[in-house]
């Protein structure tokens, strides 16, 4: 089957296509230059997830999966959050986002945080959510040179995410925790 994603960040269809690949099922990841811009207005990460995927299916009517993620920090009630991608701004850069983040983490003890994406496939008729965490913390500095968004200072065991291959990522992401059970469902359901 051919299932879109419904993404315009290259990083991101990658990341997704590279595990949908891995698991070893049948399904086929389409990347499309000119998708359709979906305001991701929603008050949660599957309100946006969801609304992305309605509005992707109704223009190309073709399967989509759709995804939103956050960085979410304990110590900054949650943010950035739902307004990851846009944390400094509409349309701020990766390493705004990240100096942004770290000012208002500087005077904060603990910097606990976690990953997390919410996955949802819709083809016209059978919906499906699944989501995934990785959690970790913050750090003061930017390490490593792999990776996007905040990669460079979430640290999980004693690396960062950017300090990690795209394999050792893949890994371990949340990215592949919600994909693996959303493929899981699909290939039982489906």
């Amino acid at each position: 089957m051919k299932i879109l994603l419904a993404t315009k960040n290259r990083n991101k269809f990658n990341e997704i296509s590279k595990i949908l690949l891995e698991t070893g099922n049948f399904h086929q990841a389409v990347f499309k230059d000119n998708l359709i811009d979906v305001d991701e207005d929603g008050n949660t990460i599957l309100e946006n997830a969801k609304k992305k995927a309605f509005e992707v299916y109704e223009e190309y009517k073709i399967p989509v999966i759709s995804d939103d993620s956050g960085l979410f920090v304990d110590s900054l009630d949650g943010l950035p959050g739902l307004r990851s991608k846009r944390y400094a701004g509409g349309n701020a850069s990766d390493q705004e986002n990240i100096d942004k983040l770290l000012k208002n983490l500087n005077k904060e003890n603990d910097n606990s945080a976690y990953f997390k994406t919410v996955l949802y496939f819709y083809d016209g008729k059978n919906e499906i959510t699944t989501e995934g965490t990785l959690v970790g913390r913050i750090t003061h500095m930017q390490r490593g040179k792999n990776g996007f968004g905040y990669d460079s200072i979430f640290e999980y065991g004693d690396k960062t995410l950017a300090e990690l291959t795209s394999a050792e990522k893949n890994e371990i992401s949340h990215r592949r925790i919600a994909t693996e059970k959303l493929i899981g469902i699909i290939n039982e359901d489906i």
